[in-house]
């Protein structure tokens, strides 16, 4: 059973990875150094959306590829869940989120310094999030959590699941932490050597992040086996740091608030990961066969939501430009997304 797990798991990630990368090389490698010199902050921000966005759905793509060749895992049915949890989720991932700020702006006094307006770059950015964000989510965790956890429980249980996965899901973030080292190799400010310990690191990295971030993912997957649930969790997450990133100048990228947030979401995911382990004999979630019903909404959301992002992309002007407060935050970059610090 071990091997055929381990199978259709590989199957999964390098499908996955050869739909997604290419992506991620030509619009984080090309597209956008490019365009860089030759479009504004908004519609540079909204190229970068587009691109991510279809990057995003290369583990969504490879499972209902994979789901229609191949009879195992079975594909699980549509399950919307709870609404509550949806609230909550998101509240809660707020309420973390403010919680690292107020203490970075505890302990480092003066660097809690708030937008006096949006400038349209980062209008795009906190648009996108609240719209197409969903649908970003649902594409990575349609394969995370719907194929690979399924697929690999009755194999390797929950916890063996959640690790492999998250391993996976580390791995297939790999471009967008690799493109800086080889840019900064071809200026001659790394060693060849230099380059490949940095790349084994981020590596390592991105592994273990992941699979923490995976437990938390993979916890609400086995407590409700809700593929919207899971996107949804996974998109305010994101946006909840971005949100804090682009918002808040000094706190969000100060050192402490940096670290808090890196603490809290692996701590959360360890909690998640003993929790998952505690409950390895209960019984998991048992998926519905359901050949279409999974594809048929996911590409409805699809619709829906590209035609969003295409309206905020071309409207950009509806956002008020304006100053920022001085600060030393760093830019918010793809790099930053992939390792859930």
């Amino acid at each position: 059973m071990k091997p055929a797990a381990l199978r259709s798991a590989s199957r999964f990630a390098l499908l996955a990875m050869a739909l997604s990368w290419p992506v991620f090389l030509a619009v984080d490698g090309w597209l956008l150094p490019r365009a860089a010199g030759r479009l504004d902050a908004a519609s540079l921000a909204g190229l970068g959306l587009l691109g991510h966005l279809l990057a995003m759905a290369g583990p969504a793509i490879a499972a209902l590829i994979l789901w229609r060749r191949h009879p195992a895992p079975a594909r699980p049915a549509w399950r919307w869940g709870r609404p509550a949890d949806y609230l909550w989720l998101a509240l809660g991932l707020l309420a973390l989120r403010a919680g690292t700020l107020l203490v970075g702006g505890a302990v480092e006094p003066g660097t809690l310094h708030w937008r006096s307006a949006i400038e349209p770059g980062v209008g795009v950015i906190l648009l996108g999030s609240l719209t197409v964000g969903w649908l970003a989510g649902l594409g990575e965790e349609v394969g995370w959590c719907a194929y690979l956890l399924p697929g690999l429980t009755p194999a390797f249980g929950r916890v063996g699941a959640v690790v492999i996965a998250g391993v996976i899901r580390g791995l297939w973030h790999l471009p967008l932490l690799l493109l800086p080292l080889l840019s900064a190799l071809g200026r001659g400010e790394l060693t060849p050597a230099a380059a490949v310990a940095s790349g084994l690191a981020a590596a390592l990295a991105l592994a273990l992040s992941n699979m923490l971030f995976g437990a938390l993912l993979g916890w609400l997957w086995f407590k409700s086996a809700s593929i919207p649930l899971a996107g949804w969790a996974h998109q305010w997450h994101d946006l909840a740091r971005d949100a804090g990133l682009v918002l808040v100048i000094g706190a969000a990228s100060s050192p402490t608030t940096a670290l808090t947030w890196s603490v809290a979401i692996h701590a959360l995911g360890l909690v998640a990961l003993w929790s998952i382990h505690r409950a390895r004999r209960l019984s998991s979630p048992t998926p519905q066969v359901a050949s279409r019903r999974i594809g048929s909404h996911f590409h409805l959301l699809v619709l829906i939501m590209f035609a969003v992002t295409l309206a905020a992309c071309a409207a950009p002007s509806a956002v008020t430009p304006g100053p920022s407060a001085p600060s030393t935050a760093r830019p918010i970059t793809t790099a930053t997304r992939a390792c859930r610090t």
